[in-house]
């Protein structure tokens, strides 16, 4: 991980820490590049195939924002892509507005499309401690690790129900939480126009509970189903140890 030049920290914003880290694999460069456009602060991920070979890959673009009053906000994208040979691309664009005092985690991944494996990388920090106080369950461990082994699935339909998975996403990336099981959430129809969100680790369901566009209804529902699935978590290593005599 390298610093950024100390001048350019200044002109973009005044945070008391950045860094940055990039990776280049393959052939493949990952960078996240940052403009300060009126207070605003414009995220580009841009990929780079140096070799000579057609690549089909994926690609995850993730910020999480936390203020000083400890809410967070995210914003997530990703899709599939093709890469000719020596060509750049600007794969998506995140605009935020972020204070001097807010903590920034912007994260960048390039996956092979037939194998899911990170290929290169690119993630950029502003003022991390603001993060400190956040659910630490798992011990620390690497973002592509936390990709590979935890999977969570995104089946939602509504803007409401995308907002709870990236927030849940969201959570479970900064701390690094990691289950070695498969996370699901899932959105059906319930009564009316209402929709249900409901969260299966595996195969089963663990929680279910009504969509509604309210802010503190989801951040509850996201701690609640955090909840749920650390308990879940905890049971199924007891299970595994069985009875010691």
């Amino acid at each position: 991980m390298k610093n950024f030049n100390f001048k350019l920290c200044i002109v973009l914003f005044t945070f008391s820490t950045i860094f940055i880290d990039a990776q280049d694999i393959k052939g493949i460069t990952a960078t996240i590049d940052t403009d300060n456009l009126e207070g605003s602060l414009n995220l580009k991920a841009v990929v780079k195939n140096e070799s000579q070979v057609h690549q089909s890959l994926n690609y995850i673009f993730l910020a999480v924002k936390k203020d000083r009053k400890k809410n967070m906000s995210s914003s997530q994208q990703q899709n599939k892509f093709t890469l000719l040979p020596n060509e750049t691309r600007i794969l998506s664009e995140i605009s935020i507005n972020v204070n001097k005092e807010d903590g920034l985690k912007v994260y960048l991944f390039i996956k092979d499309e037939k194998t899911m494996k990170v290929i290169a990388k690119d993630s950029l920090e502003m003022n991390t401690k603001s993060f400190a106080d956040n659910i630490s369950y798992e011990k620390k461990t690497d973002e592509e690790s936390m990709m590979m082994k935890s999977v969570v699935i995104n089946d939602t339909k509504t803007r409401v129900g995308d907002d709870f998975y990236s927030r849940l996403y969201s959570l479970l990336l900064v701390n690094s939480i990691v289950f070695n099981f498969r996370v699901s959430v899932t959105e059906v129809r319930f009564t009316g126009n209402n929709t249900q969100l409901q969260i299966f680790a595996d195969d089963e369901n663990i929680l279910a509970f009504m969509a509604r566009p309210d802010e503190d209804y989801i951040e509850n529902a996201v701690e609640q189903t955090l909840e749920k699935l650390i308990k879940f978590n905890d049971d199924r290593k007891v299970e595994d140890k069985g009875f010691i005599y």
